[in-house]
């Protein structure tokens, strides 16, 4: 009996996930707002009403494809799925992929924000502060590490971190005759850790 539960909810869990890949994969090439349930569904593979099992309505899935992302994110960070060992550099990999993710981009993001407050998702759990602890977390490891200097706060470095992101940002997409994004982001990092650097990061540069 466990073991036929189980069965059950792995295919659950492989249905969810199908639905939320067909919806990103949507979303990217024909936008939100043309994007509808039945073609979410068609491209899952699934009847239009297996939608409602998993997800109120659409824009209830956009919290669950944030949610995915990050730990999609996490998992390439780990070390052992290739990530670098300097924790700063696995910093510099967590924005560049950010930047390429598609819920960031325009005019999702928006559609991702007010799905997030429409649903009263806890502060916990959206996107800026879990990016913020996401970031905090590598910074921990970059101090143990002796890459970043241990006086400093964490959680406060990871926040400046995060605006610092956003800030290129927005300077890249205001224009593009800027440097690339991946370059204008490695270099924000550089320039910050000239102040936040620890003994073992001062030492390779």
């Amino acid at each position: 009996m466990d073991e036929q539960l189980s069965r059950r909810e792995r295919k659950k869990l492989e249905t969810r996930l199908r639905l939320m890949e067909a919806a990103l994969e949507l979303f990217q090439d024909s936008g939100y707002d043309t994007t509808t349930v039945a073609q979410i569904a068609e491209a899952a593979n699934v009847a239009k009403g297996t939608f409602f099992n998993y997800f109120a309505t659409k824009d209830a899935i956009l919290p669950a494809l944030v949610e995915w992302r990050l730990q999609q994110l996490e998992d390439a960070l780990l070390p052992e799925n290739g990530a670098p060992a300097s924790p700063v550099a696995r910093i510099k990999m967590a924005l560049g992929l950010v930047a390429k993710d598609p819920l960031i981009q325009l005019p999702l993001a928006n559609q991702v924000f007010t799905a997030f407050v429409h649903h009263q998702q806890p502060a916990s759990v959206r996107p800026g502060q879990a990016l913020t602890r996401l970031l905090a977390e590598q910074v921990q490891q970059a101090q143990d590490a002796g890459e970043i200097n241990s006086d400093l706060d964490p959680q406060y470095l990871g926040c400046m971190i995060r605006a610092l992101f956003f800030q290129q940002m927005l300077m890249y997409h205001h224009d593009h005759r800027s440097a690339p994004l991946q370059e204008m982001l490695a270099e924000s990092i550089d320039l910050l850790m000239n102040g936040a650097a620890g003994p073992a990061w001062r030492q390779t540069r």
